[in-house]
């Protein structure tokens, strides 16, 4: 019932029953958007609860000021990048990460590239997942914004304050890790 009822309701219309106090507003706001929140959110902190402790800080912040969404074009996109955001401070916070510049690094190659866009990537998606959540934090966290977030690698280097270069060199060092650990675990 709830679920058909979250359906009928636009985003609009929702943040109106929020503006007015309305439970059943917060409520159908929280199940529409708490899911892509949470899953934005463990891709880059990795720890259950302090992904569900940061999912639980974003929708206070945004329920105490929920007037600011009105002016908002694409309110999921919109809270994606509140989730990434918070996720890097929370990181920074914990010094789990330090995102660091590499100087005079080469670009792969462009053809290694074509290779592995051309592989047979199917039944290997829970294997791409779990070597990507077993990488450091910078380059899981680099992977994790390209790959899923969709976001530019000049705005990955704008938000982690490190170079382009630095970026582009990292998604493609990593990569062709993946690439390498998965040709490994076929073999064996």
């Amino acid at each position: 019932m709830e679920i058909e009822k979250n359906i009928l309701f636009s985003d609009k219309k929702l943040i109106s029953l929020c503006e007015a106090g309305n439970e059943l507003g917060y409520s159908l706001f929280y199940q529409r958007y708490s899911k892509p929140i949470y899953n934005s959110v463990i891709r880059l902190v990795t720890d259950f609860s302090e992904a569900e402790d940061i999912t639980q800080d974003i929708f206070i912040t945004i329920f105490s000021d929920i007037k600011k969404l009105n002016d908002i074009e694409n309110i999921e996109a919109w809270l994606k990048r509140v989730a990434v955001n918070k996720s890097i401070s929370h990181l920074r916070k914990k010094k789990k990460v330090y995102f660091t510049d590499i100087e005079n690094t080469s670009i792969v190659d462009e053809s290694e590239d074509l290779l592995v866009e051309k592989q047979d990537w199917d039944g290997k998606i829970e294997q791409i997942i779990t070597i990507i959540e077993s990488l450091p934090t910078e380059t899981r966290t680099i992977v994790n914004l390209f790959l899923f977030e969709n976001i530019a690698q000049e705005e990955i280097a704008k938000m982690l304050g490190i170079t382009n270069t630095t970026v582009r060199s990292k998604y493609h060092r990593t990569k062709k890790k993946i690439l390498e650990l998965l040709l490994q675990k076929n073999i064996s």
